[in-house]
């Protein structure tokens, strides 16, 4: 589904399995956002191909955060294509973060991830894209701000009317808070999160940060 110029986004809707919305961001490097579970991966297929945009074509894979559902496809993709994930995000993985594959019978990822992600400026050729550490879900989420699109591409650090679980290995609900208190500091217009429905709009993107400040973690003003 194309959403913006250059930017598509297959969102997960079957209530039968849990599954990342992914998001496909075209250009200089075609980048391919949160691939999702391995078996369900044809549906990105599928959505592509109506957009004429072969998924093949990507160059580059980051993903938010290292659970299973957004994870496990990336594994798909040859040596050729690049992976890239929150440097803390996979320090996670090499320890305590390994066990909610274990745990749902997901497959670990066998290749290691060659680009390490911090806070700054990546650019994808003409793209620039700032990356953000935004604790809290998992030890080394991070979310994805397109600021010349207006776009914030979350992950599982919030959705539309809630955010990301805490209780899963690595979850802070405090350190969540900052990072949802941050996030709502920005320019957004269009919201893309790791599940659920996109949000659009920049009041009703404001208005999102402000119900879910205020009802989970008590912030009463932005």
């Amino acid at each position: 589904m194309r959403l913006l110029e250059d930017l598509y986004v297959y969102p997960w809707v079957s209530p039968q399995e849990n599954n990342a919305n992914t998001v496909f961001i075209d250009g200089d490097v075609p980048t391919l956002i949160d691939p999702g579970h391995a078996h369900l991966f044809s549906h990105v297929i599928q959505g592509s191909a109506q957009d004429g945009i072969p998924v093949d074509k990507a160059a580059l894979i980051i993903c938010t955060h290292g659970h299973p559902d957004h994870v496990e496809a990336a594994e798909r993709f040859d040596e050729g294509v690049a992976r890239a994930i929150g440097k803390k995000e996979y320090e996670y993985l090499q320890s305590e973060g390994r066990e909610l594959f274990m745990m749902t019978g997901a497959q670990a990822p066998r290749r290691p991830f060659r680009l390490l992600l911090q806070k700054g400026i990546l650019n994808l050729g003409r793209r620039r894209i700032r990356v953000i550490e935004t604790p809290g879900h998992s030890p080394g989420s991070i979310c994805l701000y397109w600021e010349e699109q207006k776009v914030l591409i979350s992950g599982d650090t919030l959705f539309y009317l809630g955010v990301g679980r805490t209780d899963l290995s690595g979850g802070d609900v405090h350190q969540l808070a900052e990072s949802v208190e941050r996030l709502a500091k920005l320019d957004v217009e269009c919201l893309v999160p790791g599940h659920g429905q996109i949000v659009k709009g920049r009041q009703t993107v404001r208005k999102n940060f402000e119900v879910i400040l205020r009802e989970f973690f008590s912030v009463n003003s932005m």
